[in-house]
């Protein structure tokens, strides 16, 4: 079951994982829960894929209010497509085919928060372009197709982060990797030019998890 090895995978590295940050998963395949109505109107014209990945998110979103003191509220689907989290926290979701997951913190501690979970296989050779230069990924201790796809999920944690703070939809090139996570090639308000994302990554267990922080400053 591939929730058991994204947990495992999280419990492994639990060492590394932030502390202002709870998640949970779900599986796509079983059956949860009831969706509040408005999250159920979502996905009225949905395929059935895109119902089990939705709701077993939404499942999921759900559990991390509760473990953040929250009882359970629905959580809608905006114009962009982004989940409308409640006032006092901050989330992220992402989901494979099989495992969705989803991470939230108090928002006094935390600006945004990004996750993206991956399949671990190499990117075909005619994507990585898109993804990454060969700069970045002589940045990666990895093979170019599997080095391609931990920039790709390290890219897209950040650009979920990111996305709560400047409502900007960004290309695979407007962040860099660099030793220190990604940076930004140019200014994105509120983010200068510069300005990097830090990015916590760990692969295993058939998987690769990215998670990207920005806590507010102490």
């Amino acid at each position: 079951m591939v929730t058991k090895s994204l947990d495992c995978l999280i419990s492994e590295n639990r060492m590394y994982w932030p502390e202002e940050v709870v998640y949970a998963t779900c599986d796509p395949q079983v059956t949860h829960a009831p969706l509040f109505p408005i999250e159920e109107a979502a996905i009225t014209d949905a395929v059935e894929k895109r119902r089990r990945e939705f709701t077993a998110g939404r499942s999921a979103a759900h559990a991390v209010q509760e473990k953040l003191g929250f009882p359970p509220t629905a959580i809608p689907m905006g114009e962009d497509r982004a989940p409308i989290w409640p006032a006092r926290m901050v989330g992220s979701l992402s989901h494979t085919a099989d495992a969705c997951i989803a991470v939230g913190a108090l928002s006094h501690h935390v600006r945004a928060v990004g996750i993206d979970v991956e399949s671990l296989a190499p990117l075909e050779s005619k994507l990585r372009s898109y993804i990454a230069n060969h700069r970045e990924l002589a940045c990666m201790d990895s093979p170019p197709g599997l080095a391609a796809l931990q920039i790709f999920s390290m890219k897209e944690a950040a650009y979920k982060a990111q996305y709560l703070l400047s409502q900007t939809f960004c290309d695979f090139d407007t962040l860099e990797v660099v030793p220190e996570g990604l940076r930004f090639r140019h200014s994105v308000p509120p983010f200068a030019r510069g300005t990097i994302l830090p990015i916590r990554q760990w692969v295993g267990f058939g998987l690769c998890l990215s998670l990207c922080l920005l806590k507010r400053p102490a």
